[in-house]
C-alpha cells in the first residue's frame, strides 16, 4: 500500500497502529551482530568475526542502542540492548536485552570511577592513564556518546596478566593530576579529585 496513492490514511497514522503493521518492524527483523576483534591480518587490515549467534546475543527485537556497563560487578562489562517499542500498547512486548557477560575474573581488571570537585562531580572529560607491566592503556570519561543508550562513566582497563597497576593518574578537566601507585587488580576503586582512593 502506498502512502501517497492513500494520503488522507497515511496523515490519520493508520500506517503506524499494531493493527496495520502487525508485527512487523518498519526497519524489518535482521539479527543483531556482535563482532569480536580477531586481531590485523598479514595485510594490515583488521580482521573481525560475527560471534552473535555463539553467544546468544542475535536477537530480532527492533533493537536501537547498545550501552556497555559491568551490570553484575564482576570486571567483564555487560551489554544492555535497547529496543523500539513502537505504539505504546506494544511496550510491554518489546523489552530491552541484557546480554551478561561471564568471563569473569580469569583475566586481570581494573574499574575506575571517578567523582570531581573542582572538575564536574562526574568527572566527564578526565583522562585516566594506567601504566602495568604488560602496558600503558589511557581512557577518557565521557558522556552522550552512543545513540539510544548511555556508557557507564567507570572505566574499566582490561590487565590480562598483571595483578596490579604499577601506576594510576587521573588528568582532570580542572587541571589538577593525581597519581597513585602499586594498586592490586580485580577491583574497583573511586578516585575522588584532589588524591583520596
Amino acid at each position: 500500500m502506498s502512502a501517497v496513492a492513500h494520503i488522507k490514511q497515511y496523515k490519520s497514522g493508520l500506517f503506524y497502529t499494531d493493527e496495520f503493521r502487525g508485527d512487523n518492524s518498519w526497519n524489518g527483523y535482521e539479527h543483531n551482530v556482535l563482532l569480536r576483534n580477531e586481531g590485523t591480518k598479514s595485510d594490515g587490515s583488521l580482521h573481525f568475526s560475527d560471534v552473535a549467534m555463539a553467544v546468544g546475543a542475535d536477537d530480532v527485537k527492533d533493537s536501537r542502542g547498545v550501552a556497555t556497563a559491568d551490570f553484575d560487578n564482576d570486571g567483564d562489562l555487560d551489554l544492555a540492548v535497547s529496543t523500539n517499542p513502537g505504539d505504546l500498547e506494544r511496550a510491554a512486548r518489546v523489552t530491552p536485552i541484557l546480554l551478561r557477560n561471564d568471563v569473569g575474573d580469569r583475566r586481570g581488571w581494573i574499574a575506575v570511577e571517578l567523582e570531581g570537585t573542582k572538575s564536574n562531580r562526574d568527572g566527564i572529560g578526565a583522562i585516566v592513564t594506567v601504566d602495568t607491566d604488560e602496558g600503558t592503556q589511557s581512557a577518557h570519561v565521557v558522556s552522550g556518546a552512543a545513540y539510544a543508550s548511555q556508557q557507564s562513566l567507570r572505566l574499566y582497563f582490561g590487565l590480562n596478566e598483571a595483578e596490579q597497576v604499577d601506576r594510576l593518574s587521573v588528568l582532570w578537566p580542572s587541571g589538577v593530576e593525581d597519581q597513585f601507585e602499586a594498586i592490586p587488580g580485580k577491583q574497583l576503586v573511586r578516585i575522588t579529585e584532589g588524591g583520596d582512593m
